[in-house]
């Protein structure tokens, strides 16, 4: 149990990931959650059914950045709004835990990154790879030397997610919203920074953006890398299923993982030991993420261990690099619009699956 009061806290922005903050940090002694911004009243109210009686429900930003009771906010707004939130929380002297990308573009992030490099304030980015229990243990296996020297890392996430035109607007093309979390995982595996990248993509139900990536290419030092990432995965079919996995492939031996989205089974094949394990997956792992953050706060600095404002920049500039590589080389259409409004109506119709919205809207565009 904490011995700190606990921290009070703010959230801005409202929808899926604002509630699932919610959620978390009313199950956690560390924090208080004092005041709730979303300028959508539907929103609000949503938040009224969760949030203690006492919660402060409001549309206006500045009730909460002009709260000396507030020290902390998480920002789950879209991207358009982040460069002005996280100039606000640090004028007015607020931690933050905020949701990527740090901008509407790469130029607003290194901004933001400048802005926040200039004052003393603790600011973490929602990468949940970094903090998932899995990517530890195959870390912490690869640094004991069992699986040789890391040569390749491997990396899909295929599933019948976020379709086009639902939303994510904001956020930039599929592979900029989703597929930087692959892009940054990729580099902390490898240490280093990327050298060289060839990207492949398509426009499925002749969507103007691509709804399928993949980038192969070479890190600084030598480690090679594929990274697929799509929300393609048998969008139409009757039982829905995906293709996820990491590999990473040493000279000695290997590391891998898999999952359902309820389990991830972690492989572990050394020159002297082999092992399996299997726990809970974990999804956003916003319980790690916010008693780290927490435990930063009470102790005055940044676990190391949390992800960094530099990281996510340079995870979004990559993501950025890799679907203007892509837009070079021949990008076909496959499907069509008749299909993709299929899709749409069984999203909208359906209550339990993958990355579906609070306010399930058709936006052809």
């Amino acid at each position: 149990m904490p011995t700190h009061p606990r921290i009070k806290a703010a959230i801005i922005g409202f929808g899926r990931m604002g509630e699932m903050y919610l959620r978390q940090m009313l199950r956690s002694a560390q924090w208080e959650v004092r005041a709730i911004c979303d300028t959508d009243a539907d929103a609000l109210a949503v938040a009224a059914n969760i949030a203690p009686s006492d919660t402060i429900l409001t549309a206006d930003e500045d009730d909460i950045f002009n709260d000396p009771q507030i020290s902390m906010v998480v920002l789950s707004t879209l991207a358009d709004s982040r460069k002005r939130h996280l100039f606000k929380a640090v004028e007015h002297h607020k931690h933050v835990v905020t949701e990527k990308p740090l901008g509407s573009n790469i130029e607003e992030e290194y901004e933001v990154m400048e802005k926040i490099r200039q004052n003393n304030l603790m600011v973490t980015v929602n990468l949940p790879l970094r903090t998932a229990w899995y990517h530890k243990v195959i870390k912490e296996f690869i640094a004991t030397g069992e699986i040789g020297d890391l040569a390749i890392v491997r990396i899909c996430h295929m599933t019948p997610g976020l379709a086009p035109g639902e939303g994510h607007w904001a956020e930039g093309p599929l592979f900029h919203d989703c597929g930087l979390h692959y892009v940054d995982i990729a580099r902390w595996y490898a240490q280093s920074d990327f050298r060289t990248w060839n990207a492949q993509a398509i426009r499925m139900w002749d969507y103007h953006e691509p709804w399928w990536l993949q980038a192969h290419g070479t890190f600084e030092n030598g480690i090679v890398f594929d990274i697929t990432q799509g929300h393609v995965y048998g969008q139409l079919a009757k039982d829905l299923t995906h293709n996820g996995y990491v590999d990473l492939i040493g000279t000695k031996g290997i590391a891998r993982m898999t999952h359902d989205f309820v389990t991830a089974t972690v492989e572990l094949h050394g020159v002297t030991k082999t092992q399996m394990i299997r726990k809970p997956f974990g999804d956003k792992n916003l319980d790690v993420l916010l008693d780290l953050f927490a435990h930063s706060i009470t102790q005055g600095g940044l676990d190391p261990s949390l992800p960094k404002v530099k990281d996510a920049v340079i995870a979004s500039e990559y993501a950025w690099k890799f679907l203007e590589d892509a837009a070079r080389h021949d990008m076909p259409a496959r499907g069509d619009n008749k299909t993709l409004e299929e899709i749409w109506e069984r999203r909208n119709n359906k209550r339990i699956g993958y990355g579906l919205l609070r306010k399930k809207k058709k936006f052809n565009d």
